[in-house]
C-alpha cells in the first residue's frame, strides 16, 4: 500500500510539474489579446495572410479587363533613323544640258544658258536623317467588340473564388476559436474534478486518521487526482496548438474569449430550403461566370469574320527634300482587314470554346448538386447537435444533483469512497460533454453560414 501510495504521489508530482512547465511556456510568449469571434473573423477578413493571397489571385485575373479594353485604344509610335552611305544619289541637270549643247552646237549657234537649269537635288545624302511619328486607331474590330465582356465574366469568377477563399478562411477561423472555447470548457470541468479528487484525499486522510476508513479510499482518491490532471495536462498542449493556428489564420496574436462569451457572432439561423441558399454560395456564383465567359467566347468565335477597320495618321520627316521640296509631310490612312480564310483555326477555336462550355456547364451543375449537398449536410449537423446540447445539459444537471446526493450520503456514513468516485467521473464526464456540444453547437452554425455564403456578410453588419 505504501509503495502504491508513493506511485501515485510522483506521478501527481510529475504531471504537476509538467503543467507549471507548460504555464510558465505560455507566460513567455507574447500576450495575446482576447477577442470576441466576431472581431476575430473581421481582423482574419481584413488582414488574414490567406485571405490577402486569394485576394491578389483575383487582381491578376481582374487586369484581363483592363487588357481587353486596350483593343480600342490607339497605337503611337515614334522612329528616327540616321543613315550614312557610300554612295549618295543626287539628281543634276547640268551635266546633261552640257552634253545636249556639245552634241548639238547650231543650236542658235550658242551653248545652252546653264543658269536656268535648276539646282542639284539630293535625292539620297551622305548622311540623312528620317523621322516618322504614326498613330493608329482601331474604328472596329471583333477583339474589341467581345473580348470585354468575356474578361468580365472571367475577372467575376476569379472574385468569387476570391469570396469563397475568404469565408473558408473564415470557417477555419470560427473552428479553431470554438474549438478552444470547448477545450476551456473541458479544462474547467478537469480543474472541478481535481478540485473534488484534491478534497476527497484530504477527507480520506482524515478518516484514515481517525480509523474510520482503509486505505483504498485515498488511494481512489488519488487515482482520481492523476487522472485529472493528466486530462489537464493534455487539454493544455491541445489549447497550445490551437493558439498558433488561430493567430496564423487572423494575423494577429489574439485568444477567445471565455467560454460562453464571444457567442456565434450572430451567424443567425438556416435559411429555408425554398430559398435555396446554396445558389447565394461564392463557389456557385464562380461557377456561373465561367460558365458566362465560356458561353461569351463561343458568340466571339461566330463574329470572328468581322473585318478590322483602322485609321492611321502618319507624319515624316526626311532630311533630303527630294523631289517634293519639303522635309515633312503627312498621310491619312485607313486600313481595311477582312478575313477570308486562316488555315481554318478560328473553326477550331470555335470547336474548342464549344466544348469548353459543355465543361462549364457540367461544372456548374456539379457545384451546384454539391452546393445544396453541403448545405443540407450542415443543416442536419446543426440540428442534430442542438438535440445533443440539450441532452448533455439535462445529464448534466443530473449528474450534478446525484454528486451532490451521494456526497452528502457519505458525509453520514451511507455511501462508500467506491460510490463517490463513480458519481465524481459521471459528473466530470457530463460537464465534458455539455461543453464540447456547446462548441459544437456553435461550430455548426458557422458551418451552416458558410453553406449558405454569409459568414462574411454575417460577420461585417
Amino acid at each position: 500500500m505504501d509503495f502504491q501510495h508513493r506511485s501515485w504521489s510522483r506521478a501527481g508530482a510529475a504531471l504537476a510539474l509538467f503543467v507549471f512547465a507548460s504555464s510558465a511556456a505560455a507566460a513567455a510568449e507574447p500576450q495575446r489579446r482576447p477577442v470576441p469571434l466576431r472581431e476575430a473573423l473581421q481582423l482574419a477578413a481584413k488582414q488574414g495572410p490567406d485571405v490577402a493571397a486569394a485576394r491578389a489571385q483575383a487582381a491578376i485575373t481582374r487586369v484581363g479587363v483592363e487588357r481587353a479594353y486596350t483593343a480600342w485604344k490607339p497605337d503611337i509610335a515614334a522612329t528616327g533613323t540616321f543613315d550614312h552611305t557610300s554612295a549618295p544619289q543626287r539628281f543634276d541637270l547640268a551635266p546633261f544640258v552640257r552634253l545636249v549643247g556639245a552634241a548639238y552646237p547650231s543650236l542658235n549657234g550658242q551653248m545652252p544658258n546653264l543658269s536656268i537649269v535648276p539646282p542639284p537635288i539630293d535625292i539620297v545624302s551622305t548622311n540623312s536623317r528620317y523621322g516618322t511619328l504614326q498613330l493608329s486607331q482601331p474604328l472596329l474590330t471583333p477583339q474589341g467588340l467581345f473580348l470585354p465582356g468575356i474578361a468580365s465574366s472571367f475577372a467575376e469568377a476569379a472574385d468569387r473564388g476570391a469570396d469563397e477563399a475568404r469565408e473558408q478562411v473564415l470557417l477555419n477561423v470560427a473552428r479553431t476559436y470554438l474549438s478552444l472555447q470547448g477545450v476551456d470548457g473541458l479544462l474547467a470541468a478537469a480543474r472541478d474534478a481535481e478540485k473534488v479528487a484534491v478534497r476527497r484525499e484530504e477527507d480520506a486522510k482524515a478518516q484514515i486518521s481517525a480509523g474510520t476508513a482503509v486505505e483504498i479510499s485515498l488511494l481512489r482518491a488519488q487515482s482520481d487526482t492523476a487522472a485529472a490532471r493528466a486530462q489537464i495536462a493534455n487539454l493544455t498542449g491541445q489549447r497550445e496548438s490551437l493558439l498558433p493556428l488561430l493567430e496564423a489564420l487572423v494575423g494577429d496574436p489574439v485568444a477567445p474569449l471565455p467560454a460562453g462569451q464571444g457567442g456565434d457572432a450572430g451567424l443567425g439561423q438556416p435559411a429555408d430550403e425554398g430559398t435555396q441558399p446554396w445558389e447565394r454560395t461564392f463557389t456557385v456564383r464562380s461557377a456561373i461566370a465561367q460558365a458566362a465567359g465560356a458561353d461569351k467566347s463561343v458568340d466571339y468565335d461566330s463574329f470572328l469574320w468581322l473585318p478590322t477597320v483602322a485609321g492611321v495618321a502618319k507624319g515624316n520627316y526626311n532630311s533630303n527634300s527630294g523631289f517634293a521640296g519639303t522635309n515633312t509631310s503627312y498621310d491619312l490612312i485607313v486600313n481595311v482587314s477582312v478575313p477570308l480564310y486562316d488555315r481554318g483555326v478560328r473553326y477550331a477555336q470555335k470547336h474548342e470554346d464549344q466544348a469548353r462550355l459543355q465543361q462549364a456547364m457540367a461544372n456548374l451543375a456539379s457545384t451546384r448538386a454539391r452546393a445544396k449537398a453541403g448545405w443540407q449536410g450542415a443543416r442536419a449537423n446543426l440540428v442534430a447537435s442542438q438535440a445533443v446540447l440539450e441532452q448533455a445539459e439535462a445529464q448534466s444537471r443530473v449528474a450534478k444533483r446525484a454528486q451532490e446526493q451521494v456526497d452528502v450520503s457519505a458525509r453520514a456514513g451511507v455511501a462508500t469512497s467506491l460510490d463517490l468516485q463513480v458519481a465524481d467521473q459521471t459528473l466530470f464526464q457530463a460537464k465534458s460533454a455539455a461543453a464540447q456540444a456547446r462548441a459544437n453547437v456553435d461550430i455548426r452554425r458557422a458551418e451552416v453560414a458558410a453553406a449558405e455564403g454569409r459568414l462574411y456578410s454575417d460577420t461585417a453588419k
